[in-house]
């Protein structure tokens, strides 16, 4: 019972967090390319946020409709902020070529709590 409390605390602390600093890795994100090959992305993660739930980012664009992780690498690291770089070469550049991106934790978030039925309430 301890150990589920003590999960969904940092669930809630890691989710907290993420919501009073204004969700900075979306804020944050800025992306470019090269009209050639090569797509360029970087953006910011709180480290207390990063230390509980790390997030990935993906990219999908508006014709092949695929998520695909982006390889990303620590650029710099503060008290406060981790700075990601990410790369992703493209074939597709083009007039009409949306691209999408999106946040995605790198690990399932779930809780299980087991609760016998006959003892609940009885207490």
């Amino acid at each position: 019972m301890g150990q589920i409390f003590i999960l969904l605390l940092n669930l809630y602390l890691a989710f907290s967090v993420q919501a009073i600093r204004g969700h900075i890795p979306m804020k944050s994100l800025s992306c470019y390319n090269d009209y050639n090959s090569q797509v360029t992305c970087t953006w910011l993660e709180h480290s207390e946020a990063r230390a509980l739930i790390g997030m990935s980012l993906y990219k999908r664009d508006n014709i092949l409709m695929e998520n695909k992780e982006m390889l990303c690498k620590c650029q710099t690291e503060n008290d406060s902020y981790v700075q990601w770089v990410c790369r992703n070469t493209t074939i597709s550049f083009g007039i009409g070529v949306d691209d999408i991106y999106s946040f995605k934790p790198n690990q399932i978030l779930q809780a299980e709590l087991k609760i016998d039925l006959f003892k609940n309430g009885k207490d």
